[in-house]
């Protein structure tokens, strides 16, 4: 067992030092009534009543290729091992936090400080009740993932292989010091935190769609923390994207829900306006980013596949139609049609790891921030 202590996750309270001079007086805030919180909402529960057929590649993999089994550990081993402290730093802290705290990272350095900022005074109560921490409205039953991992129960790297893997820990400050106590005896497939971070990632893209790519970037980063702390192995993290994406498809899909989101997204988008005091398109362009456009594409699709191999380059599946909507607002002009054939055209082939043929197939082919890019 190799136990390694490094710096404790950034405080939160560090991170909400820089004054903000506001260009006009705060207006009052008033989040959703309790009847848009409770809902029920058509979306509250998986259309398919879990998501394990979406998922059930891993099945096959199991039973079929005990050398992509073995790959997948190894590949686990090679990125906790060679983890930067940097890594092992974002990763704690990604473990320890709300993900709206790491999904602002991708808002660039002054609107990432300006979003935390009026998080923290409160100035943000419908993007926080829509997306705040694991009682956020958008995650409920619908991104849950007790069942599916009930389904697999399957063991995690840290306990199949304790040996070859490096424990990062926290100085409890910030968080937790110890990040493995909460998943210990618990099973690893699919990533709940992946598809949480996915899920309220796509849905903060939809509010603010110039930084789309920046933010799955940073969704995907999220996904990618669990494997540096050896918790969850990179096909975990693929099938947490899948459930993700799935989550938010069928969020976006329910016309009822769908109106929170764009309520949240007024309030967003006046909030942080006003507190940079200048229009939003003109305060990105002079905003230090927290990626490249080109650069968050590339690192979100290689966390796509993780380098694997095709297992079955004779598979044949589509796009899947609901999965035009995770398109609506950086393409608003189009029509669904024309935004499903971006996501085709763009999509990486069919017949990677946890990909699969048939109704239930296509979703890990989905490559958001290439599809954005081709607009």
């Amino acid at each position: 067992m190799k136990l390694l202590r490094c710096a404790g996750a950034v405080a939160v309270t560090a991170m909400l030092t820089v004054p903000l001079a506001y260009a006009d007086p705060a207006p009052p805030v008033e989040s959703y009534s309790l009847q848009e919180l409770v809902g029920p909402y058509p979306s509250d529960f998986p259309a398919r009543g879990n998501h394990i057929a979406v998922l059930d590649g891993f099945t096959a993999i199991r039973d079929t290729h005990p050398d992509l089994v073995q790959r997948n550990l190894d590949r686990t081993v090679e990125i906790n091992n060679n983890a930067t402290p940097i890594e092992q730093q974002r990763a704690l802290f990604d473990a320890d936090h709300e993900r709206l705290l790491s999904l602002s990272d991708a808002l660039g350095e002054g609107l990432g400080e300006a979003f935390r900022v009026a998080l923290a005074e409160g100035r943000l109560p419908k993007v926080h009740a829509l997306l705040g921490g694991e009682v956020g409205r958008a995650v409920g039953v619908t991104n849950l993932s007790l069942l599916e991992k009930q389904h697999w129960n399957n063991p995690r790297p840290f306990e199949v292989s304790p040996d070859r893997i490096h424990y990062y820990f926290g100085d409890g400050v910030s968080g937790s010091a110890d990040p493995y106590v909460e998943v210990g005896g618990t099973s690893s497939y699919p990533s709940g935190h992946t598809s949480g971070a996915y899920l309220n990632g796509i849905l903060l893209a939809d509010m603010l769609p110039e930084l789309a790519s920046q933010i799955l970037a940073r969704a995907s980063e999220v996904g990618n923390s669990r494997i540096v702390l050896g918790v969850h192995y990179p096909l975990d993290v693929m099938g947490g994207r899948i459930m993700g994406q799935v989550a938010a498809a069928q969020r976006l899909n329910d016309p009822a829900f769908a109106r929170l989101v764009d309520e949240a997204e007024d309030e967003l988008r006046a909030e942080l306006e006003r507190s940079v005091g200048v229009p939003l398109g003109e305060y990105m362009a002079t905003d230090a980013p927290y990626r490249r456009s080109d650069v968050a594409r590339d690192e979100f699709r290689e966390r796509m596949t993780y380098g694997f191999d095709l297992i079955d380059p004779s598979m044949v599946n589509d796009i899947p139609a609901e999965a035009a909507v995770l398109m609506r607002s950086v393409a608003p002009e189009l029509t669904d049609g024309q935004r499903l054939d971006i996501l085709r055209r763009t999509a990486i082939p069919a017949g990677y790891p946890l990909d699969q043929a048939g109704p239930d197939g296509g979703w890990l082919r989905i490559d958001l921030p290439a599809a954005y890019g081709a607009l």
